[in-house]
């Protein structure tokens, strides 16, 4: 009787130290960050970071800064975030739009000559989109087409990763472009149309009278 005792005591204590060790490691799965979860150590930086993140392909949109703005309708925007501008990619031809060109431009009908001049409200759109993009993060939205001939990117250029409005849209508002749709890059041909003749209507820049 005494041996089958102690053979049960013995087979009980084995049991419970099992049944403890088996807590000890439930207890300790608890209490460790899950998969995808985000630590309390910089939980703040961390949502913040998978926010932007999940935004951005939401929405479709690539992020870069602003280092230069060429014209009206074309930046220079830090792709590869190497600090400089590597043309023609990194060189951002806003789609839908045409503004006016600058005396440095092949298209400027004044270029060559001995004095060339700036198109009518050129150097308006030049300044209006340095001060919206320059030295900042934009946010790029491709179309159907990501490069143009020349190379350079064709994007719709945003302030903001989740903003309504283009800064291309809100150039055509102010008449600082005119609408230029080509090939298969149309996703916002009627906002842009719509934004057009809003400034034909105001008479704002390159549709006032008195010019």
């Amino acid at each position: 009787m005494k041996r089958l005792g102690l053979k049960f005591n013995e087979k009980a204590v084995g049991l419970i130290l099992i049944i403890l060790g088996l807590a000890w490691l439930w207890r300790g799965w608890l209490a460790s960050p899950r998969s995808g979860a985000i630590q309390d150590v910089g939980a703040e930086t961390g949502q913040k970071a998978i926010s932007q993140k999940t935004i951005l392909m939401e929405t479709g949109r690539t992020s870069c800064k602003v280092l230069t703005v060429f014209d009206g309708d074309t930046l220079g925007c830090d792709l590869n975030q190497d600090g400089r501008i590597q043309k023609p990619q990194e060189q951002v031809r806003l789609l839908g739009i045409d503004s006016p060109e600058m005396r440095y431009s092949r298209k400027n009908p004044t270029y060559g000559s001995q004095h060339p001049t700036d198109e009518p409200f050129a150097k308006e759109a030049s300044q209006w989109l340095t001060e919206a993009a320059q030295g900042k993060t934009v946010y790029l939205e491709w179309d159907q087409r990501r490069l143009d001939k020349y190379q350079r990117t064709l994007a719709y250029v945003f302030a903001e990763s989740t903003a309504p409005q283009s800064l291309n849209a809100q150039l055509l508002a102010k008449g600082y472009a005119t609408v230029l749709f080509l090939g298969k890059n149309r996703r916002y041909e009627p906002e842009f149309k719509a934004a057009e003749q809003q400034a034909r209507s105001k008479q704002q820049g390159l549709w006032a009278t008195d010019f």
